[in-house]
């Protein structure tokens, strides 16, 4: 009877353990290294700062494969023309004075990713802006899979707009 009682012990340290091991590897447990991700992402938004992709961090080391993907197939299908993406995705604009961020809170989604709800101020301009950032943790780290703004997903509106312009070719090529 002790030695079913000292295995059911055991068992019941060792579910723990397990457990607690699990939790902690989970991506919502680790909003600690995501929130140093992002703010090295931001801190590259100063007044004479690179943004990013710059020489530390390269596009790899910000975006997802999947966005990556979708950046480059808009482009390609763009034409040497500007495609859907005309500015920084990061700060949601194209030119910047010195970004700080104001507010940054974390949740879980369904699928393990993060989503980010980042409040950007612009301390020379004033101008502030709230961007929804959903991170996708690799093996490499956190990046970036998809950014939410007014207008709403880049993923989605890179996928429209590489499709229309697709569309628009193969119509333009019809005798």
């Amino acid at each position: 009877m002790a030695f079913l009682r000292s295995a059911f012990a055991l068992s019941l340290i060792l579910l723990t353990l397990f457990d607690t091991s699990l939790a902690a590897s989970t991506p919502a447990a680790d909003t600690a290294s995501a929130e140093r991700f992002l703010r090295q992402l931001y801190a590259s938004y100063s007044p004479d700062g690179p943004g990013v992709p710059n020489s530390t961090l390269k596009e790899e080391d910000v975006y997802d494969a999947s966005l990556i993907a979708l950046m480059k197939a808009d482009q390609d299908a763009a034409d040497g023309e500007v495609g859907y993406l005309n500015g920084d995705p990061v700060c949601d604009c194209q030119d910047w004075g010195d970004l700080r961020i104001q507010t940054l809170t974390f949740a879980a989604t369904d699928d393990g990713r993060l989503k980010a709800s980042v409040t950007l101020k612009d301390v020379v301009t004033g101008e502030g802006k709230q961007l929804d950032l959903l991170l996708h943790r690799t093996a490499q780290g956190w990046r970036v899979e998809d950014f939410v703004n007014a207008e709403g997903s880049l993923a989605e509106n890179l996928r429209k707009s590489t499709q229309d312009l697709l569309q628009f070719k193969k119509d333009a090529a019809r005798p």
